[in-house]
Formats: C-alpha cells, sequence, structure tokens
C-alpha cells in the first residue's frame, strides 16, 4: 500500500466534498496514509453550453481521466451518473470501487414563496437532465421546462434571482452540502424513477496499478457494485447517452434483485417502463441485459432516436 495517494476531483464544492469523504474514509482506515486532494476543472465545468456540444457527460471525466493516464494523479473520484455508459472506458482504466449508494432520488426545490405545482400551469421549471425534463412534462404537462447548467451554488442563486420558479436536483447532492432543507419535495421511484448510478460515488484507477491500490476496496460496497452492474448494463445494451430519457434503479431484498427501467421520449409524451427480477446469485448484468432487450422489443430504439418538438419548451 502507498503511503501518499493523490486523488483528483473536479473543483466544485460537490465534487471537493465527495473527494475529502473518500479522503476521510480511507485516512481513517489505514494508519499512515495520506490523501491529497487535486483539484482540476472539466471541458463540463468552464463551459457551460449546450453538453450535446462538447461531448456530453464525458465532458465530466475525459480530464481527470487524462490526468490518471499520464501518471499525475493515482485515483479519480467521480459521480457515476457523470460516467458515459455508452462508451467504452479507455482500455488502460478501471472502476475499482463504489462507495455504498446514497439516496438515489430527485428533489424539487421551488422558489421560496411559491407552492408545489399541481399542472404546472404558469410556472417554469428548470433542469439539466433529459430524463428529469421528460418526467416533468409528464407529472406537470402546463409548465415550462429550460435548460440549467452551472454547480448548485450558480442553481441556487438563479433560482433566487427567480430566473425560474423551480428546479430538479439530486437529492444526495444537496444532502452531502447539508442543503437538503432547500427540497419543497422528494420525488419517489414511483413519481420519477432515479438515473443510471445516481447517488453512487466511485474511484477510477490505472489498471497497472489495481493491485497496488486493492486497498482502495476498503471503501468499496458489493451491494452497490452489483446494482450499478445492472444499471449500466441496462444503458449500454440500449446504447443510451445524456441526450436520452433513461432511467434504471436496481434494488435487492430477501434473496431478490429487481431491475426497474424506464425509457421516453425527450418530451414525456411516450414511455415504456419494466421490471425484470433475478436471484441474488445471479449475474447482475444479465438482469440489465434483459430489462434492456424487452424494452428494445417495444419499440424502445424509437423514443431514445426522437427529436423533442422544441429546443427550449
Amino acid at each position: 500500500m502507498p503511503h501518499q495517494l493523490i486523488l483528483g476531483t473536479r473543483p466544485s464544492k460537490m465534487a471537493v466534498m465527495m473527494a475529502q469523504t473518500a479522503k476521510a474514509r480511507l485516512e481513517a482506515a489505514y494508519s499512515g496514509l495520506t490523501v491529497e486532494v487535486r483539484t482540476y476543472a472539466s471541458t463540463g465545468d468552464t463551459n457551460q453550453g449546450d453538453l450535446k456540444k462538447i461531448g456530453g457527460k464525458g465532458a465530466f471525466v475525459k480530464d481527470l481521466e487524462l490526468r490518471l493516464l499520464s501518471g499525475e494523479i493515482d485515483c479519480a473520484i467521480h459521480a457515476l451518473k457523470d460516467v458515459p455508459g455508452d462508451v467504452d472506458m479507455h482500455p488502460d482504466l478501471e472502476m475499482t470501487c463504489f462507495f455504498e449508494r446514497e439516496d438515489p432520488r430527485d428533489a424539487l426545490i421551488m422558489r421560496e414563496g411559491l407552492a408545489l405545482p399541481t399542472d404546472g400551469a404558469g410556472l417554469t421549471l428548470a433542469t439539466s437532465s433529459p430524463r428529469r425534463k421528460a418526467f416533468l412534462h409528464r407529472l406537470y404537462p402546463q409548465a415550462k421546462i429550460i435548460p440549467l447548467r452551472g454547480n448548485v451554488d450558480t442553481r441556487m442563486r438563479k433560482l433566487a434571482e427567480a430566473q425560474f420558479d423551480g428546479m430538479v436536483l439530486s437529492y444526495a447532492g444537496l444532502h452531502r452540502l447539508g442543503l437538503q432543507s432547500h427540497a419543497s419535495h422528494v420525488y419517489s421511484a414511483e413519481e420519477m424513477l432515479p438515473a443510471v448510478g445516481q447517488g453512487v460515488m466511485s474511484l477510477q484507477v490505472r489498471k497497472a496499478d489495481a493491485q497496488k491500490c486493492a486497498f482502495l476496496k476498503v471503501v468499496h460496497s458489493s451491494s452497490t457494485d452489483r446494482a450499478v452492474s445492472a444499471e449500466r448494463r441496462l444503458l449500454r445494451v440500449l446504447e443510451g447517452n445524456c441526450y436520452a430519457a433513461i432511467a434504471g434503479h436496481c434494488i435487492e431484498g430477501n434473496g431478490i434483485r429487481q431491475l426497474e427501467a424506464w425509457v421516453s421520449d425527450p418530451d414525456g409524451r411516450e414511455w415504456l417502463t419494466t421490471t425484470c427480477q433475478q436471484t441474488s446469485a445471479d449475474d447482475p448484468a444479465a438482469l440489465g441485459e434483459q430489462a434492456a432487450r424487452e424494452l428494445l422489443a417495444r419499440g424502445a430504439r424509437r423514443l431514445i432516436d426522437a427529436e423533442p418538438l422544441s429546443s427550449v419548451s
């Protein structure tokens, strides 16, 4: 085990909080280990334009991966939902561990003084996620849905400035920042199925260092590993990307593993769902494959490839 580990992360408050959490857990587990956190701005952080034009979700992880490949850092930490599931990871890199999953649900934050929406009439709601956009169209068909980029502080400021009436963020992210009290409503999975990998922090290393970094497994959650294996296989077989409205959430209990999957057109007008189960002894990736094949057989490709009715609806 090395005496020092250089951990790379993005510079946002959220990302730094994740890195500090990993640092604290690792140093508590191993006496003599020092974890140095270094921050690097990603293309997704510095360019607030359309994600589709700057490389999709990969814009948040590629820069850290390049630092990892060059040897500048020993390990990178990611919010797993930001790691593309539709393309192969660089062959020299691997995800070595997944932290225990935090609350994967989505939260609605309304501007102070505004009531929860019913049909959304007269309201403008903001989100950067095609999945959330599609669900918001379903839940509040009269609302105007606009795109939103930026870190949580930026988004909270825009909300306070009344640039829109409400927004949807990850509840786990709000909790990490101590902002959970701002949530006006936390959606159940039945209302808004979580994104693949939502609520999961992951550590990435060079494959050549896998044995040297095996000690990182002290923060690894096997149950989370199994769940995200099913979810990410679902996303991969569907050929889903950051522009597609796809959700997948896997849970385990009483010897059963269950994956709920959902696909929609960009405007939430038409959607497909399926729920697949297997025993906990089975390969979780096979569960993701089964769910994806069922959705594709029922026309999921048409929904995934559909164009939105308008760029801002």
